[in-house]
């Protein structure tokens, strides 16, 4: 039986061939046709869990009568062109391993040519004809996992890479030489090199190598949210380990407690400081790195201000003096705000200063220190010293213990201006922080100047959105009445199948007045604060949010997750 050889069959075109080979009777055939429209899934599988056919059947079948080819993918040779052109989530999610171009046509190996519908969607997301060929499921999965390691080379290969402060350490024991010298291996290296980079193109935040039962999982966080990019051989722990503690000055012998170490890189033109961490698991040393690259500044218009808010925020940190505090979760943007802050008052006749913990982006202009608890020069320490160096204006990275806190009140109080932030769920929040820290009501009165609480929400991807209906129930949880329409992103090659792409901010400013200045001397609550901040124009986070969702920037789903009521 001669098939369309290089075309794509409908379903109802392989059951008739099904049934024609002898394969499947007219009743299973429709009977696996009808489970697939009710419940979608794989028709092969659907095929083979009924007992209707074997997985070898259905691999004759596809080479016999359908003219699909089968390859064995350790054997055959993959150009790297064509993973320019297919992201590696894109092939993951669809579940293929592209091959090789030829003209419009985009050769991939699949372990089910009857996914037809994973095929157009391929095809529509890359604009090229699919050819598919068969492959065993088990090397499909593999080389997925691998993360095109196949005849591959990392986009900012080995030679691109260069460790600015490599560690350096004696090793003695035969066990610490061995492991030492695989660690500098060819192949570990581009491995490091390669997890690190990617990494760093894919604008993650930090990067998790975890080791499980039987496998080594990378995970990056993009845009706050973790994303698994790998599962690698168990084998490849202890090797990635090492390496990345010989790069960043840990004991490669120690691995009962956790350990602290940094490095910074050069990837192609750009410095990349790492922040490393590990932590011993049941399975083996867990690695964190954190990621600062040396981005560019965003400025106040960047970061997704109203316009009212936009003018209260520049009429709070042109201020002559006062204690300006921003709020808010981990990850959740106060330094980026921060530091827009500092360069929209940066000039010549104004001496800054910060101490940091890290400093995560350099600025010209500004004389930034680094924590350094192990010499002593702690948030506090350093803010005595800051003192004696005639500053106008002072950052402080956070605010943790009572030291720094009553520390950061004075030096506002004597005519400095100081920016911090603070671990606390809102805005008028941090007024009782600093109370719980040993702060007098009247000093915090006469010092704050402004508060600022936020929270970051992943943006649509412009390249796939696309109008969504919500449910009553998602409104309800909203707590408002919105009328359509409403989008999301449905996934595709520039946001790597998530449906977003990007952060934006969600403010909540409050500029301290003297009717706010009585309500804290008077021992009012949170809550009447808010209200009274409210009656002036401040807008509450979830609020801020909902504007996003009726302007289609963000989805009713990031509003929940990122904000509370």
């Amino acid at each position: 039986m001669t098939g369309k050889k290089n075309e794509i069959y409908t379903l109802e075109e392989i059951g008739k061939k099904m049934v024609e080979a002898g394969l499947l009777s007219v009743d299973q055939m429709a009977v696996a046709l009808e489970t697939r429209k009710n419940r979608g899934g794989n028709l092969g599988r659907i095929l083979i869990k009924r007992g209707f056919v074997t997985k070898d059947q259905i691999s004759d079948f596809f080479i016999k009568y359908l003219e699909i080819p089968f390859i064995s993918l350790k054997e055959c040779q993959i150009s790297s062109d064509v993973h320019k052109i297919v992201p590696l989530s894109l092939a993951q999610h669809y579940s293929f391993m592209p091959l090789s171009r030829s003209e419009d046509v985009l050769k991939v190996a699949m372990y089910n040519p009857l996914d037809i519908y994973s095929i157009d969607d391929i095809r529509l997301e890359i604009k090229l004809r699919i050819q598919p060929v068969l492959a065993s499921e088990s090397d499909v999965k593999r080389l997925l996992e691998e993360g095109y390691r196949i005849n591959d080379r990392s986009e900012n290969s080995i030679e691109d890479i260069q460790y600015i402060n490599l560690g350096t350490q004696e090793v003695d024991s035969d066990s610490e030489i061995s492991l030492a010298k695989l660690a500098s291996g060819t192949k570990v290296i581009e491995e490091v090199n390669k997890i690190i980079s990617n990494a760093v193109l894919n604008r993650a935040s930090d990067i998790h190598i975890e080791p499980m039962e039987k496998s080594l999982k990378v995970r990056y966080r993009i845009d706050g949210l973790l994303e698994e990019r790998a599962l690698l051989s168990q084998q490849l722990h202890a090797p990635i380990l090492t390496r990345i503690k010989i790069i960043s000055g840990m004991d490669i012998a120690e691995r009962r407690i956790p350990q602290d170490g940094r490095v910074r890189m050069k990837l192609g033109g750009r410095m990349v400081d790492m922040r490393i961490s590990t932590y011993p698991t049941m399975y083996g040393e867990k690695i964190v790195i954190r990621l600062l690259t040396q981005e560019t500044v965003l400025t106040l218009e960047d970061l997704g201000f109203s316009s009212g808010d936009k003018q209260k925020f520049e009429n709070i940190i042109t201020k002559p003096h006062g204690v300006f505090l921003v709020t808010g979760p981990t990850g959740s943007g106060k330094t980026t705000t921060l530091y827009a802050a500092l360069q929209r008052i940066n000039s010549q006749d104004k001496n800054i200063i910060s101490i940091e913990d890290p400093i995560e982006n350099e600025m010209t202009g500004i004389n930034q220190a680094q924590v350094n608890i192990k010499a002593g020069l702690t948030f506090a320490s350093a803010l005595r010293s800051i003192l004696r160096q005639d500053p106008d204006i002072i950052m402080v990275g956070e605010i943790r213990d009572q030291e720094t806190a009553d520390i950061v009140v004075r030096s506002a109080i004597t005519g400095h201006l100081v920016f911090s932030t603070l671990h606390t769920n809102t805005a008028a929040g941090a007024i009782t922080r600093l109370i719980d820290l040993g702060i007098e009501r009247f000093l915090i009165a006469s010092a704050i100047v402004g508060l600022l609480s936020q929270r970051l929400v992943r943006k649509i991807c412009s390249h796939c959105k696309e109008e969504v209906e919500i449910a009553e129930s998602q409104l309800i949880l909203l707590g408002t009445k919105l009328q359509a329409p409403f989008y999301k992103g449905k996934g595709c090659k520039h946001c790597n199948m998530t449906g977003y792409s990007g952060r934006l901010g969600l403010f909540e400013l409050i500029s301290i007045d003297p009717e706010i200045r009585d309500l804290i001397l008077e021992g009012a609550s949170e809550r009447k604060i808010i209200e009274e901040a409210k009656n002036k124009g401040t807008i509450k986070i979830r609020n801020a949010g909902i504007n996003f969702i009726k302007e289609g920037i963000t989805t009713i789903e990031e509003v929940l997750r990122v904000t509370e009521e």
